[in-house]
């Protein structure tokens, strides 16, 4: 069973995800946006060896403390979608330096697509591409519902708890978001969770009862 661990970090309290399961030393993370000594402390006091790093958009609060995961475990990947790349490694384009800091992670070890599968200790997360936020956007979708467990979605900076995410940043477009909500995360099973990027967790359920979207206006 997985078990997730949520932490926020950051000025901005960006919620990352430390993710391992049942009798695992393995873990994978979601957003380290700041604060890695908090986050390697963590690690090593469970013992834990970093594996996947995964960002779910380029967004300095997001990708900030990279650099220093990917130091003390250097094995580790860096995935992130192709269309966000390029905002890793230059705080030009990852706006960090809006925040007067100069976040620069290391470049992806893995780039990511729609409809990759990225397995974890077992389980296959599934990346789904959710432009609109920033052009790479992606959401990481895990179903084990066949087991009992209840499915999962990090849908990054794409859905909050009774909101979307910002779409007037370089990259944004609220045409898309609303494209990427309606279409591929109001799909899933509703009694999937939601993880956002900030803010507390939701279910697809609540949120499609809670929000008004339409492409009708598109």
């Amino acid at each position: 069973m997985l078990e997730i661990q949520k932490l926020q970090i950051g000025p901005l309290g960006s919620c990352c995800y430390i993710i391992t399961s049942v009798g695992s030393s393995e873990a994978m993370i979601i957003d380290p946006g700041g604060d890695a000594e908090q986050i390697i402390k963590l690690l090593e006091e469970k013992g834990l060896e970093l594996t996947l790093l995964i960002n779910t958009h380029g967004h300095g609060d997001h990708i900030g403390a990279n650099k220093e995961l990917k130091r003390v475990f250097p094995e580790s990947k860096i995935c992130i979608h192709q269309d966000d790349a390029e905002m890793l490694t230059d705080p030009f384009k990852n706006l960090s330096l809006l925040g007067g800091v100069r976040y620069s992670s290391p470049p992806a070890d893995m780039i990511l697509s729609h409809h990759d599968k990225v397995i974890f200790d077992g389980y296959i997360f599934e990346i789904i591409h959710l432009p609109g936020h920033t052009r790479g956007g992606i959401g990481i979708y895990v179903d084990r519902s066949v087991d009992g467990e209840v499915p999962v979605l990090f849908s990054g900076d794409t859905l909050f708890e009774g909101g979307i995410g910002r779409t007037n940043l370089p990259g944004g477009s609220h045409d898309l978001i609303v494209q990427s909500i309606t279409r591929c995360i109001f799909t899933l099973n509703e009694k999937t969770i939601v993880n956002p990027g900030h803010g507390p967790s939701t279910t697809v359920e609540r949120e499609k009862g809670r929000l008004c979207l339409s492409e009708k206006s598109l």
